[in-house]
């Protein structure tokens, strides 16, 4: 089968176009590649022509990907998509690749062009942006949306193994006021000092996640029963109550907790957050700085508990 000239329609096409871009024939051996080709690839023409693609396999797809890239090209003679492929130097990058079946006169397929460009710059934003999205930005604390995932999973395993886990939600007591008076760079800081004192109080296993403004969420996956949910509670309280030393100036501030225990107070995420907020707003009620767990009909305080 002859290969396509420089006059040939299809190069002056492909050689035209910014993007990279390479012609095979029916074998699947490259025929023609543009400049773009070898800027991306660091293949010269004279190199990548004879070779199969396979020249800038990464290694990162396997046969299942390939299997149906050809099912797709040889049932509709096109295909796109995302993979990974390697430059001549080995450097692996990611790219958007379409291929499409040129077909000869007699219907059959004669060629394939295959065009690409690096995302690199696209996936990095993506990442960035994915990031920004699951993890707190003041706090670097997981944010709402990956808690809730987390809320989910540990449920999910709870049920499975028939044990339990818990829910706290904790809320800074006069925040806003000490925002206002002191500024939000002030603000900032205690949200980011309260979150590495809540972290000292919990286990690697559980997630502290910036539940909202001023409130946190702890999850714990595993728990043995209330009383220990009820200890963890008091020593959050009592990280709280220490004071903060920001720009020279002493702060106090003061902390209201709510939890729960999944399945007894609930069988959802839903379910479960619920009666948190309740035990919460019970605290709240009470006059605040104290803690309640779902369903004990009182909140405690730290010197509450001393007392007992």
């Amino acid at each position: 089968m002859s290969r396509p000239t420089q006059n040939d329609p299809i190069i002056q096409a492909f050689q035209a176009t910014s993007r990279a871009a390479m012609i095979t024939d029916s074998q699947g051996r490259i025929v023609a590649v543009n400049e773009a080709f070898t800027g991306l690839t660091d293949w010269s023409a004279a190199e990548a022509i004879g070779q199969s693609p396979n020249i800038l396999s990464s290694g990162r797809q396997d046969a299942g990907f390939y299997e149906s890239m050809w099912a797709a090209l040889q049932g509709e003679g096109h295909w796109q998509g995302e993979l990974w492929n390697r430059r001549k130097g080995g450097e692996v990058y990611p790219e958007h690749l379409t291929i499409d079946a040129i077909p000869g006169g007699d219907g059959k397929t004669t060629h394939y062009v295959a065009v690409f460009s690096n995302i690199e710059d696209q996936k990095r934003r993506e990442t960035h942006l994915t990031r920004l999205s699951l993890r707190d930005v003041v706090t670097g604390l997981p944010s709402r949306a990956l808690c809730e995932d987390r809320l989910e999973r540990s449920i999910s395993l709870a049920r499975r193994r028939a044990g339990h886990m818990a829910v706290h939600i904790i809320d800074l007591d006069g925040f806003k006021a000490i925002n206002d008076s002191f500024g939000h760079e002030c603000g900032d800081l205690i949200l980011k000092t309260t979150s590495e004192r809540l972290r000292a109080c919990l286990r690697e296993s559980d997630t502290l996640a910036r539940w909202g403004g001023d409130e946190f969420m702890v999850v714990q996956p595993s728990v043995d029963g209330a009383n220990g949910v009820r200890e963890v509670g008091l020593r959050l309280l009592a990280a709280l109550r220490r004071t903060f030393v920001i720009a020279g100036d002493e702060i106090s501030l003061r902390g209201s907790i709510g939890a729960a225990i999944y399945p007894g107070d609930g069988d959802t995420l839903e379910e479960i957050v619920s009666c948190v907020d309740r035990a919460l707003q019970s605290v709240k009620q009470g006059g605040k700085g104290g803690f309640a767990l779902h369903g004990d009909g009182e909140s405690h305080s730290p010197a509450r508990r001393r007392a007992v």
